[in-house]
């Protein structure tokens, strides 16, 4: 951790884990991630984005009063301070999730901007978000906040890999989206599937100048090259598997979309996960000699937040 100035506090490192399709086990990772980070001497807030279905308290074996919607819904609330719960675990605190009522499910414009204004100025050294499944705007949003630290979490299967691919071409077009704030811009992203496509479509269009032409499409291959997500195969029979998984997303990003995603480790499949989810306690804790338990003990260290 780097010294900073006396009276001058850091920003936290933020991750956002998301995924695409449901079912991937990106919340259980988020929390044993957690829990692993917190355990090497980090302060790390877990914050249960999943606006639909939050389970994280399930996962941790915890139930709270507070949640995130009396956040959303209280706008005399500036910060999230009011609704960090402790954990048993040491340096971790949660942002339980919402009760899944539409309106929290749904939250307006501003309210999803207040979320996203106030996750950097919690008091901590790393904030994980666990995201909802799927590609809706406000997941979106919550995970291109967190520019490079954006994680994919994937299985081995073809549907994992082509809803990856899917929700990172809609994250890039949001993106790109957000950059102009453009009609006409927004109008032919709609019309394409490919970065390619849609600069193509930037060059044949008569909406814009030849010099605009080229400095849309430059700015647009930069957008993509900024987004380096870094993915986690989880559930891999073994590391070919996980490899081979990686590198089908990495392909189709880099051909497609001009992204190129970073393999960030995998997880092995294990059936004592499953017994560790439904006990309520994080397998990193309840198995800690298992290979899946080595394998989130890796991926921390990788992301530098290894053991003292």
């Amino acid at each position: 951790m780097e010294d900073i100035d006396a009276g001058q506090a850091a920003a936290p490192e933020l991750y956002a884990i998301g995924g695409g399709k449901g079912g991937v086990g990106k919340t259980c990772f988020a929390v044993n991630m957690a829990v692993e980070i917190a355990r090497n001497g980090w302060r790390v807030v877990l914050v249960d984005a999943d606006l639909g279905c939050s389970n994280v308290e399930a996962m941790l074996g915890t139930e709270h009063s507070r949640r995130l919607d009396d956040f959303l819904f209280d706008t005399g609330e500036d910060g999230l301070d009011a609704v960090i719960a402790a954990t048993s675990y040491p340096n971790l605190s949660l942002v339980p999730g919402t009760t899944g009522l539409v309106d929290a499910a749904n939250p307006r414009l501003r309210q999803k901007d207040r979320l996203i204004e106030a996750l950097p100025r919690v008091d901590a050294d790393v904030i994980i978000i666990d995201l909802e499944a799927g590609a809706h705007l406000n997941t979106l949003d919550l995970f291109l906040m967190t520019g490079p630290n954006g994680v994919l979490v994937i299985t081995p299967e073809k549907t994992s890999v082509d809803n990856a691919f899917k929700f990172l071409r809609a994250a890039l077009f949001r993106k790109i989206e957000r950059f102009y704030q453009s009609p006409e811009v927004g109008m032919l992203l709609k019309r394409n599937e490919t970065l390619g496509d849609f600069t193509r479509s930037i060059q044949a269009s008569t909406l814009f100048g030849a010099g605009a032409k080229k400095r849309i499409c430059g700015e647009i291959v930069a957008l993509a090259r900024s987004l380096r997500p870094k993915v986690v195969v989880n559930r891999a029979r073994n590391a070919y598997e996980a490899q081979i998984a990686a590198n089908i997303l990495s392909r189709l990003a880099r051909q497609d979309l001009y992204i190129k995603p970073e393999p960030l480790g995998f997880l092995f499949f294990d059936k004592h996960v499953s017994e560790a989810v439904n006990s309520g306690v994080p397998f990193i804790v309840s198995h800690p000699q298992l290979k899946v338990s080595a394998c989130v003990t890796d991926i921390a260290n990788r992301l530098g937040f290894m053991q003292p």
